[in-house]
């Protein structure tokens, strides 16, 4: 999508005297409707060896719509349909078809029993995952920083081309929004169970390339979700593990306290190569995968932060490491968050992040080192 097209939405809501979100309630209906536009600017400092793949300034923009309709048979249970596009000024959310909008619409049953859902969402791991504490729009995991100053090693300009040697999160995302059919228990003690059956583990967001030949193998992930309230202090904690049949396992940890307005958490994941297929940790022929797709994921990934909280006020500081085996290919970044709730719809945003980014030979070509300045809004509807 344009950048002037985000940029226009964004000043038009926010100008806008009617800005609330919709909410329609009639019998047992209720549809909710909202839109998230975002718009960032951030100035660069680097080394003038790193030129080449970097900018002095750089945009970034995106718009995610919330789609929802939800019919109550009772107070036991409760079918509810979601229908989650959204889009960026940035290029790599095109799915291998060229298609700008990424499509999440699934289907959610709730019952006594537990809750299922079925259709492109995210796996269980990702749902229950708990880490770093996050702010929008920069994130922790899979983070926009890269928008501004560029990783070399995850190269996800949109198309068959995208590739990421190392791992981009802590979260077990690797099947991103492909189709699956998640089951989610009921929480008793404050422990939930839950596990995720994909028939294709293959979506662009993900790490799974259009020429590998596991794109279209079946995966398994399961997770434990577990929250304790100690007075004033709440501890949150996750596990996770992924089957990736003929690719990969997946393993993820992750735990975070919170106590009135501070937050603090971190965050593991590590992902080993199974199978027979063409091995992900090392050099592929380009032939069978350009731009060597998925060639050096093997590795771990781990985050950690803390925030804290002030009426309206949030500011935080986190780190997040990515590590590949058996070569150089290496992610550093940390950032200081800081984000202001102007009101219930406009948020204002400033940032400082520091990153070091090595690739296989550690030259230049491949690897990047600098700072970033960033301030922006979004507006929420």
């Amino acid at each position: 999508m344009n950048k002037k097209i985000i940029l226009g939405l964004s000043l038009a809501l926010l100008y806008s005297a009617s800005v609330q979100a919709m909410e329609f309630k009639h019998g047992p209906w209720t549809i909710n409707a909202g839109v998230n536009a975002t718009v960032l600017y951030g100035y660069n400092k680097y080394q003038k060896k790193y030129d080449i793949q970097n900018n002095q300034d750089e945009t970034y923009s995106s718009v995610y719509v919330t789609l929802s309709a939800a019919y109550n048979f009772n107070d036991d249970y409760q079918l509810a349909l979601y229908y989650l596009p959204n889009s960026s000024g940035t290029s790599y959310l095109k799915d291998y078809e060229g298609h700008e909008w990424i499509n999440q619409a699934y289907g959610a049953l709730q019952t006594p029993y537990g809750q299922i859902q079925a259709g492109p969402n995210y796996n269980v791991a990702y749902q229950f995952y708990v880490g770093a504490p996050v702010l929008a729009p920069l994130y922790v995991n899979n983070s926009a920083i890269t928008d501004f100053l560029d990783n070399p090693n995850w190269d996800r300009d949109g198309g068959p081309t995208a590739f990421y040697p190392t791992l981009n999160s802590t979260q077990l995302d690797s099947d991103s929004i492909a189709n699956k059919f998640t089951y989610i228990s009921p929480t008793v003690y404050g422990t939930s169970f839950g596990f995720s059956y994909m028939p294709q583990a293959y979506n662009n967001q993900g790490m799974i390339s259009g020429y590998a030949p596991y794109r279209n193998e079946e995966a398994y992930v399961f997770a434990l979700s577990n929250e304790y309230n100690l007075g004033e202090v709440t501890i949150s904690s996750y596990a996770g593990y992924g089957i990736y049949v003929n690719s990969n396992e997946d393993l993820g940890l992750g735990m975070s306290v919170s106590y009135k307005g501070w937050n603090i958490g971190g965050s593991y994941r590590q992902t080993n190569v199974t199978g027979d297929d063409d091995p992900l940790n090392i050099q592929i022929d380009p032939t069978l995968t350009p731009d060597f797709y998925d060639g050096y994921r093997e590795g771990y990934a781990w985050n950690i932060g803390a925030s804290y909280t002030y009426e309206k006020w949030t500011t935080a500081l986190t780190y997040f490491e990515a590590k590949a085996k058996r070569t150089k290919n290496r992610d550093q970044y940390v950032q200081f968050l800081n984000q202001y709730a102007l009101n219930d719809h406009l948020t204002l945003y400033a940032a400082l992040a520091h990153v070091r980014f090595r690739g296989m030979t550690n030259t230049p070509a491949d690897s990047n080192k600098g700072y970033s300045l960033i301030g922006g809004f979004s507006i929420s509807i």
